[in-house]
């Protein structure tokens, strides 16, 4: 039995956006400068009152005896979940992924709270459909599937984990130099930078890179790394821009350079890759448990 649910969503669009201006009277204002820009602020404030009907809905839903703990996304990395915790992402699919590799068995619901606007990969239930399923939810008799983490370890002790994909290179349009090895060759490369992409992550970031042969389960035990623009420059080579990656086979990369290395596009939660470090990347034994 789950005894707390904990919801995570982000600040709104149209909360950052008054945030700025400081009154919603003078965000109205300021957006009404042009048409496009009163739009915008029109669709920020419909998706926002979705979200907080969503979140309504959802706290009345939870039985009196079961905690519940709402936090932003920005505070994924430091909130301390718990055994018997269910998590809920309530607004896109990044927040799943967000909060996804901070977890360690906690079962995870992706809530759509605006389906005729958002297009939800990692977002299988409407607001009404997850109350519906919320008794099973906690009750550990609902139906799950499991998604493999990319797992990042340098040689300095520093550990990240991705549910889409794990970024390697610089935080700038500067180069990205490194020593890439899979498998038993070796080369020394410059780039824009790499991604190993999980199978959650293969339809997006991964997809744009290599189209829809890009896609592949999940669930399976194996990652994708591809290189981002090899340069065939002098002492340079391009011969491993691509292939997957097991825990047999791992990618291992030494840093040339001052660099970051990322998941799921949180440039906030970068660990340093600086020169000499070596970073090994592997599909993580941890599986994030989705909910469906």
């Amino acid at each position: 039995m789950r005894t707390r649910v904990v919801i995570l969503r982000r600040q709104s669009q149209a909360e950052a956006i008054v945030r700025r201006y400081g009154t919603e009277g003078q965000a109205m204002f300021a957006m009404a400068a042009s048409p496009e820009g009163a739009k915008a602020f029109r669709r920020a404030q419909a998706y926002e009152s979705a979200e907080m009907r969503a979140l309504r809905l959802l706290r009345a839903a939870i039985p009196d005896d079961v905690k519940v703990v709402e936090i932003d996304r920005a505070l994924v990395a430091q909130f301390l979940f718990e055994p018997f915790d269910i998590v809920v992402a309530l607004g896109q699919d990044g927040l799943v992924a967000n909060a996804g590799k901070y977890l360690d068995g906690q079962p995870l619901a992706g809530v759509n709270p605006d389906p005729e606007n958002i297009d939800g990969a990692l977002l299988p239930f409407d607001i009404d459909g997850f109350i519906a399923a919320l008794p099973d939810a906690l009750a550990d008799q609902r139906g799950m599937r499991e998604a493999t983490l990319a797992e990042a370890i340098t040689s300095d002790r520093q550990t990240l984990y991705g549910l889409n994909e794990i970024f390697v290179g610089v935080p700038t349009h500067q180069s990205a130099r490194y020593r890439i090895a899979f498998g038993e060759k070796a080369e020394e490369q410059s780039s824009s930078g790499l991604i190993v992409a999980t199978g959650t992550g293969s339809s997006g970031w991964l997809k744009s890179l290599q189209g829809d042969k890009a896609a592949f389960d999940p669930a399976a035990d194996q990652l994708r790394y591809v290189v981002r623009e090899a340069w065939p420059g002098r002492g340079f080579g391009t011969e491993l821009t691509q292939g997957d990656v097991t825990a047999a086979h791992p990618l291992v990369i030494e840093s040339r350079m001052e660099g970051i290395i990322f998941a799921d596009g949180i440039e906030a939660d970068a660990v340093r890759f600086d020169a000499g470090v070596t970073v090994t990347i592997k599909p993580s034994a941890r599986k994030v448990r989705l909910v469906q």
